[in-house]
């Protein structure tokens, strides 16, 4: 809490804080990350990296933006970059953390992870939780405990080799969600995949600055309608909407989670005017900032 009362601002999480030794990429289990990690994810922050946490024992209560989950043994859930989350751990949890930056899964690779990302990191519920069963189970464990290995023994080719395991683990996650690229000619599958990586990789930087499709297309050397078109095959909704609903996400992050006024909160966001952010938030949410910030507070829904 800040000196005048109000919810101090988000914290943002860097890589470094959970592994000084290694920036590039962190696996590890939850209980040899030590009591202050626990007590750190009781408030409300932010990553600035890619995190997946997988519980093997114990109860995790994880709100994401302003829905609650209740994570229970045996349960992957992905997060992304920037994604406002907090969590409060059973005494007796342990698991797994794998994190990793942007730059570890690199945009020259974007066409061949596009699908994978989508899936699992960007999606429109914003977060991924999967439940694993016993054949399952046995897989992914193999997996990480050969990531823990390469990672402490550090041999020659090690970053290629979790580079390698990364990206099985994800795949493998990506076909029990049932995670898949739409149905298109293959020649303009992974083209589109990149550009549509691209697209949601800009809104995340432009954002507060950005608002139309026609701005993002024009950065993106392609014509709005083409921008479009990808958006909808490989998501369900349009460019237009993932601007907006990356916008009302991020202040509906701020209502929860701070007390800053909904004017504050309208210029943290690139709105000159005040007035029309909250037109817009009641527009796309049916309710006015205030309201969202009363009903979520009194008790938000939680998922099994």
């Amino acid at each position: 809490m800040g000196t005048n009362g109000k919810k101090a601002p988000i914290e943002i999480v860097s890589l470094p804080e959970y592994a000084p030794a290694d920036t590039s990429f962190v696996v590890s289990t939850l209980c040899s990350l030590g009591p202050d990690f626990f007590a750190h994810n009781e408030a409300p922050h932010r990553h600035e990296f890619y995190t997946i946490y997988w519980i093997k024992t114990g109860e995790l209560t994880h709100t994401i933006d302003t829905v609650t989950h209740v994570v229970k043994k045996n349960t992957l859930f992905f997060l992304a970059p920037r994604q406002v989350h907090k969590m409060h751990f059973s005494e007796k949890v342990d698991g797994y953390m794998i994190a990793f930056p942007d730059a570890f899964m690199c945009l020259q690779e974007a066409a061949a992870t596009a699908g994978i990302q989508t899936g699992l990191f960007i999606n429109n519920q914003f977060s991924s939780v999967i439940t694993l069963d016993q054949e399952q189970e046995k897989e992914f464990e193999v997996i990480v405990q050969r990531m823990i290995r390469e990672l402490a023994e550090k041999e020659a080719g090690y970053e290629t080799a979790l580079h390698s395991l990364l990206r099985y683990f994800l795949v493998l996650a990506s076909r029990i969600k049932g995670a898949s690229m739409a149905a298109v000619p293959e020649q303009f599958a992974a083209h589109n995949g990149s550009l549509f990586l691209h697209f949601k990789n800009l809104i995340e930087e432009q954002y507060h600055q950005l608002k139309n499709v026609s701005e993002y297309a024009s950065r993106l050397h392609i014509k709005p309608v083409l921008l479009n078109e990808i958006s909808k095959q490989l998501s369900g909704i349009t460019a237009g909407e993932h601007i907006r609903n990356r916008i009302i996400l991020e202040a509906q992050r701020y209502l929860y989670n701070t007390d800053l006024t909904a004017k504050e909160i309208a210029y943290r966001l690139g709105f000159e005017d005040p007035h029309y952010f909250s037109r817009f938030f009641k527009k796309y949410t049916g309710q006015t900032p205030s309201e969202f910030r009363d009903a979520a507070r009194a008790g938000a829904p939680v998922q099994q």
